[in-house]
C-alpha cells in the first residue's frame, strides 16, 4: 500500500499558475496515495476567481480522499500554538497566521502521511514542536 501524501496549498498554487496540476497529480500518484485536507481546499477555493480553477477544485473534492479536522486535532493544534508561543517565543499574531498550517500538520501526522509543500519556513518551525513528516519541494 502506498504512503499517503497531503498536498499543501503553497505547492498546489504553483502548479495552478503553471497549469501543471494534472501532470503533478499523475506523477505523484505513482508513488503516493494523494490525499487532501479540507483546509487546503478551503484556501484554494477562497482564492480562485477563475471558473476553471473552481471546477478543478470541485473535481479534486469529488475524486480524491479529503480529510477533515477533528475535535481532538483542534485541541492538539492549541497545544502546538501554546508551545510555539512559550518555547519559541513566537508572537500571538504570527501564531494566528499559522493556524491553518498547524491544523494541516496535525492532520497529516494523525493519518501517518507526508505533507508536500513549498512552505518550508513555516512547516519547519511547526515541526520543531510537532513531529510530522513533510517534504519541501
Amino acid at each position: 500500500m502506498r504512503q499517503k501524501a497531503v498536498l499543501d496549498t503553497s505547492f498546489l498554487i504553483e502548479h495552478f499558475r503553471k497549469d501543471t496540476v494534472q501532470d503533478i497529480f499523475i506523477n505523484l500518484n505513482k508513488y503516493y496515495h494523494i490525499t487532501f485536507s479540507a483546509i487546503v481546499l478551503m484556501e484554494l477555493l477562497s482564492g480562485s476567481f477563475d471558473k476553471k480553477e473552481q471546477k478543478l477544485i470541485e473535481q479534486i473534492k469529488k475524486n480524491f480522499t479529503v480529510i477533515s479536522v477533528s475535535e481532538k486535532q483542534w485541541y492538539a493544534t492549541g497545544d502546538v500554538m501554546l508551545k510555539l508561543r512559550r518555547d519559541k517565543k513566537i508572537d500571538s499574531l504570527r501564531i494566528r497566521n499559522l493556524l491553518a498550517d498547524i491544523l494541516i500538520a496535525v492532520s497529516v501526522r494523525d493519518i501517518g502521511a507526508i505533507l508536500v509543500t513549498k512552505n518550508e519556513k513555516d512547516f519547519k518551525l511547526i515541526n520543531e514542536v510537532l513531529d510530522f513528516r513533510y517534504l519541501a519541494v
